[in-house]
């Protein structure tokens, strides 16, 4: 199932077949036609909800309320709700938003590919920059925190960032939370998925430092592109999904979780430790190689040769996977100093 965000109020639909079913809604009818009560609304309210965190937190019965909707929907010559309210539409006259929802968090994981990190380590001629991305490969998993109330959806136009001329993207896919844990064992981390979606980690690249103030590369409205919707239960290995960016069309990156050093298990375990993780919080698990960054020499003076990979206003930036569609953004604004 595809779960997805969508409208003006931000409810929670099912993407079936080039439309978007309001769950909640539906579920009304289901309730009211299949199991008569006075109540189908309140009954609705709890069981299907219709705002994205609590229908999350409801785990297996939301969704198994949302599967007798769609079912009793398909049976239905009328696909209006008990008050005429539309309950089916075309994916074309709605707007998706991001599959989050504040206060959920998008933990990031850092320098997680090898061949992305030996990339820009053969691109460099800094025995420093060497050193320090060899010291973010090795040891236990690395993360930063991507600021979920400014995030981009599907569509969504992204402005230049005026404090670089450098602007990066990053294909990744992530997992959605479904339960609420702390001290998650690896092994048992699974059971905490919900399921999967897409991020596209934008990022900014000129004097890249990894400390204190990294995640002022990594934060600036819009940063994180995320959806198109949440893949769930449809079988999927996290650990073998594949996804790509393509810039204009071409292939720039096309890797797989499969690829990922710390699996998202791990990441799982090392994020949860006395800390708790919450329905609905996005780990994305980082980026195979094929970013700007990785496929641009670096001087000696630290900027770059040729920085015609990084993005212009007018580039379109497609992450994409065919395990969980896709997201497509237009790069708009001014680039500086070109």
């Amino acid at each position: 199932m595809k779960i997805a965000v969508f409208g003006p109020h931000r409810r929670v639909g099912a993407v079936v077949d080039g439309t978007v079913v309001d769950l909640h809604a539906a579920y009304i009818a289901y309730l009211t036609e299949k199991e008569p009560s006075p109540r189908a609304s309140a009954r609705a309210d709890h069981e299907v909800p219709s705002d994205l965190n609590s229908f999350i937190e409801q785990g297996d019965s939301a969704l198994a309320g949302a599967r007798a909707a769609l079912d009793h929907l398909a049976e239905r010559p009328d696909t209006r709700g008990v008050d005429g309210e539309q309950l089916v539409f075309d994916l074309g006259e709605v707007t998706l938003h991001a599959p989050i929802e504040s206060p959920s968090r998008i933990f990031a994981a850092l320098a997680n590919f090898a061949d992305h990190m030996q990339a820009a380590a053969d691109n460099t001629s800094s025995g420093t920059d060497k050193a320090t991305l060899d010291r973010l490969v090795s040891g236990g998993p690395k993360y930063f925190i991507k600021d979920p109330r400014v995030v981009s959806a599907d569509g969504d136009d992204l402005s230049y960032p005026a404090r670089t001329d450098l602007l990066d993207y990053e294909a990744e896919v992530a997992v959605v939370l479904g339960r609420r844990g702390k001290d998650i064992a690896a092994a048992d981390f699974d059971q905490y998925i919900y399921g999967y979606t897409l991020v596209n980690d934008w990022s900014i690249r000129d004097n890249i430092s990894f400390g204190p103030d990294f995640q002022y590369s990594k934060n600036f409205d819009g940063a994180a592109s995320v959806g198109p919707w949440i893949v769930v239960d449809e079988g999927l290995d996290a650990q073998d999904i594949p996804v790509e960016a393509r810039v204009n069309g071409e292939v720039r990156q096309s890797g797989s979780t499969k690829s990922m050093i710390h699996s998202f298990a791990a990441l799982g375990e090392y994020l949860s430790r006395d800390s708790t993780l919450f329905p609905g919080d996005l780990i994305s698990g980082g980026t195979p190689k094929g970013t700007a960054v990785d496929s641009s020499t670096k001087n000696a003076d630290g900027g770059f040769d040729d920085d015609s990979k990084f993005l212009s206003p007018g580039d379109v930036v497609e992450i994409s996977s065919a395990a969980l569609g896709s997201i497509t953004n237009t790069v708009t604004g001014t680039r500086k100093g070109h």
